[in-house]
This record gives C-alpha cells, sequence and structure tokens, in this order.
C-alpha cells in the first residue's frame, strides 16, 4: 500500500469532521435570530440597530448595578458607596448617548431611563407617541 493510499482515508475522515463542525456552528447562529452581526449572509448591520442595541446593552447595566446597590448587605459600606459612584457615571454616560442619538432613539420608542436626569422635551415625547401610534402592540404595559 502506497503513501497516496493512506492519505486519502485520513483526509476524507478530517473532511467530514469539519463540516460536521461547520454545520453545528451554523444550527447555532441559526437558533439566535437577535445576534448583532449577522454571519451567515455577510450583512453589515445598520446604524439604527447599533444605537438601539447599544442604549438597550446601557440601560441594563445601569438597571443591574442600582440592584446590587439597593440589595447589598450593607449598604452605607464602601463597596456600596463606590458602585453608587460608578452608577452616577453610568448614568452620566448613557445621558450623553441618548441626546447625541435622540432621534434615533426617540423615532423607535425609546424614551431616556428612568433613572436619567435628562428633562423630556417635547421632540422626543411626540416621536415616541408617533412611534406607538404605528406600533400599538409594542407599547409598553402600565
Amino acid at each position: 500500500m502506497d503513501l497516496q493510499h493512506k492519505i486519502i482515508p485520513q483526509t476524507k475522515q478530517l473532511i467530514k469532521q469539519c463540516t460536521g463542525n461547520l454545520l453545528k456552528f451554523n444550527k447555532d447562529i441559526d437558533r439566535n435570530e437577535h445576534t448583532l452581526v449577522k454571519y451567515i449572509k455577510n450583512e453589515m448591520i445598520s446604524f439604527e440597530h447599533r444605537v438601539l442595541s447599544e442604549y438597550r446593552i446601557k440601560i441594563a447595566k445601569i438597571e443591574t448595578l442600582a440592584k446590587s446597590i439597593l440589595t447589598h448587605h450593607e449598604p452605607k459600606g464602601e463597596e456600596a458607596k463606590g458602585a453608587s459612584e460608578f452608577l452616577d457615571i453610568l448614568i452620566n454616560e448613557t445621558d450623553k448617548f441618548y441626546e447625541n442619538n435622540s432621534t434615533i432613539l426617540s423615532n423607535n420608542g425609546k424614551r431616556p431611563h428612568a433613572r436619567s436626569r435628562l428633562p423630556e422635551t417635547k421632540e422626543w415625547n411626540d416621536n415616541v407617541e408617533k412611534f406607538y401610534e404605528k406600533n400599538p402592540r409594542r407599547r409598553p404595559r402600565k
């Protein structure tokens, strides 16, 4: 048996393993429809989608940190004080982000978050109301 007959079955086996792994990878991607980057179609995400995703992440960080401060076992300790200072920084960053991208966010029904220090403007409220008139099912429950 020469070298060629030994190599061909090994390469066929490697090809099967690689394609099997790729199929598993594609199935994992298909399951998650809300991925930030669309791998299969090689599409770029829109700037609007990126802004909305980033705002959602920023709000989640603020809410998580605020909840951990409130449920901390020593609310007046050094850890809680440092965390509340960091929370103030996060809130200021999120407010600046909302001011810079207010047209995109308000046109997609996003108001300034609950802990925001921004005064709501008439333009933002009008944009949000227009969005909910077009999409009544996406209005948050009271």
